[in-house]
């Protein structure tokens, strides 16, 4: 069974895919209410709540959401969040914007669970709205089948205890799902005290290729952003960003 790492090391260490808050920062704070779509521990969303921006969150674990408002209540915000899954988004909000960043969409690894969420954002939308989404290719990992290597590295801040994760990854090119193995250690004081080795898999998309995606569930004006700055963009390992209107 394909299995995702704890909300305690995910709030304790960087994720897998970078976040750059200035992606979504302009487009969030526009008139309008927003939803961040696996919004996870609050990495971008209590920011928002605390800069005063409308912004709702919505995620598929219920130990991630909890940390989250734990999160926002120490800087006195008190956030809107909702359990769901992206392929069974069902709110009564209609929102001006939806964002996923980090690349958060490809951990739906089944097309139809994906077109599913896609059709369902489109409907979450108000008309003339924006939904934008972050995704990669993992063409780092090509070639690198099935060695470990360290991906991350943090110290956790309630006991001081380091926190190492090991990736090996085998990526399926005609398929284009990428199978992850991910070992979880946690040092203290030198002695490893906690192992734990998860699985899961993500689906990567080329880019013409979701673009028609999203038009076929009616978006429309489809743009696409690669990387987040000038020097980005002549990078072909850097994220792509996806902009779609309702």
């Amino acid at each position: 069974m394909d299995s995702q790492p704890s909300a305690t090391t995910c709030g304790s260490v960087t994720s897998r895919f970078g976040i750059k808050p200035s992606f979504t920062t302009a487009s969030v704070a526009m008139a309008g209410v927003a939803l961040e779509i696996a919004c996870g521990t609050g990495r971008l969303l209590v920011p928002f709540l605390r800069d005063g921006l409308a912004v709702q969150g919505m995620d598929a674990s219920n130990e991630m959401l909890a940390i989250c408002r734990t999160k926002a209540a120490h800087i006195g915000v008190t956030p809107t969040l909702y359990h769901q899954l992206m392929q069974d988004l069902d709110l009564a909000p209609h929102y001006h914007t939806l964002f996923i960043p980090a690349c958060s969409f490809q951990i739906l690894a089944e097309r139809e669970e994906a077109f599913a969420a896609l059709r369902r954002f489109f409907e979450h939308l108000q008309p003339g709205g924006e939904l934008l989404i972050t995704l990669m290719v993992p063409w780092r990992d090509f070639g690198l089948d099935r060695q470990w290597r360290l991906r991350r590295s943090g110290v956790r801040p309630s006991d001081g205890a380091t926190i190492l994760i090991h990736e090996a990854t085998v990526s399926d090119r005609i398929e284009q799902i990428q199978h992850i193995s991910m070992r979880h250690e946690v040092f203290k004081e030198g002695d490893l005290v906690q192992t734990q080795l998860r699985t899961h898999r993500l689906r990567w998309y080329h880019r013409h290729e979701f673009a028609m995606m999203l038009e076929s569930v009616g978006f429309r004006g489809v743009a696409v952003q690669c990387g987040y700055t000038a020097s980005d963009r002549a990078n072909p390992e850097a994220e792509w960003i996806f902009i779609a209107k309702r």
